[in-house]
């Protein structure tokens, strides 16, 4: 739960910028442009705190920032009350995790923030990776691992095994 609250907080910090930017803006997500992207985070949000929360789906999300911003202040809500002893919510929280967090960075690449990821949430991120992608197809969820530019660097490492490339700060 800790993680899900520092990964939906960098979402949350990237929606920032993401309001003053051009919505038609390209993103490391090759099929989605800004606006795309941060409909799919909202909707991510919002399916998490339901899958969280057991409430049925609501109906689909508004575009833009300001209801992103909503259904992730949600889900933070939502998660601060939840049992923690619960594997089912342990683990769909470690999965929302990842993707909210992944998300928040090709948010900030789309709008030209280098800002890294928390390096305590980049550090939790990596130590789980391995329960969520040993032998996972990953057709339609995730790109194919890349090699890291620099496998000294924790968010580097993190973003490849997405699929992702970084151009982390030295």
């Amino acid at each position: 739960m800790d993680l899900l609250h520092q990964a939906s907080g960098a979402a949350l910090d990237s929606l920032h910028r993401a309001a003053l930017a051009d919505p038609a803006a390209p993103t490391p997500c090759t099929r989605w442009n800004l606006a795309t992207l941060v409909r799919h985070l909202t909707d991510s949000a919002a399916a998490t705190r339901e899958l969280l929360t057991g409430l049925p789906p609501g109906p689909p999300p508004q575009p833009g920032c300001g209801p992103a911003r909503h259904e992730l202040h949600h889900l933070r809500l939502a998660v601060r009350d939840l049992p923690r002893d619960r594997a089912g919510v342990r683990w769909a929280a470690l999965l929302a995790s990842y993707e909210l967090a992944l998300h928040a960075w090709d948010i900030n690449q789309a709008t030209g923030c280098r800002t890294p990821l928390p390096p305590t949430l980049v550090d939790a991120l990596l130590g789980s990776a391995p329960l969520v992608l040993d032998g996972v197809d990953r057709t339609d969820l995730f790109a194919a691992p890349l090699p890291p530019p620099r496998p000294d660097h924790p968010t580097a490492r993190l973003l490849a095994l997405f699929g992702r490339h970084a151009e982390p700060a030295p």
